[in-house]
């Protein structure tokens, strides 16, 4: 069983709902997971486990979410060597179609430069979150079937 660490940063809930269902559909497709809003996660901690599944929101121009800054700088030079990893996150085309998810963009470029395996394709919500919630319970079972 794969132990899974799922990190997400929450300003207005939306994130940390889709968290709830992502890690269901992790949890149903037999990964073993652990749930942590990024102000009680560290980037050593990464270490600890066999996939890193990371979900934030875009804020502004195409910014992550506040309480995910320190955590994406601290990444750098951060060695995710071996480790299996997915991003998810909501934004909205409609106010801001440049620069739509681009937090997930910029935290799976992030992965990759460390050097952790991108094993599904990022999962991005367009507005509303709460008619993704199945989705994001069988994007979970897909990453986890991908570990």
């Amino acid at each position: 069983m794969a132990k899974v660490v799922l990190v997400y940063g929450s300003t207005t809930g939306n994130t940390e709902a889709l968290s709830e269902h992502v890690a269901a559909g992790l949890k149903q497709a037999g990964a073993d997971v652990t749930v942590k809003n990024v102000t009680d996660a560290s980037v050593g901690e990464l270490a600890g486990y066999d996939a890193v599944v990371f979900g934030c929101s875009t804020w502004g121009a195409g910014e992550l979410q506040d309480d995910f800054i320190e955590f994406h700088d601290e990444m750098d030079g951060a060695s995710l060597e071996g480790k299996k990893a997915a991003v998810f996150g909501p934004g909205d085309s409609d106010d801001y179609p440049d620069t739509f998810c681009e937090a997930v963009d910029i935290l799976e470029d992030a992965l990759k430069n460390s050097g952790a395996e991108i094993v599904a394709e990022s999962f991005k919500v367009d507005g509303d979150v709460e008619p993704a919630f199945g989705d994001a319970e069988a994007w979970g079972s897909r990453v986890a079937e991908a570990l």
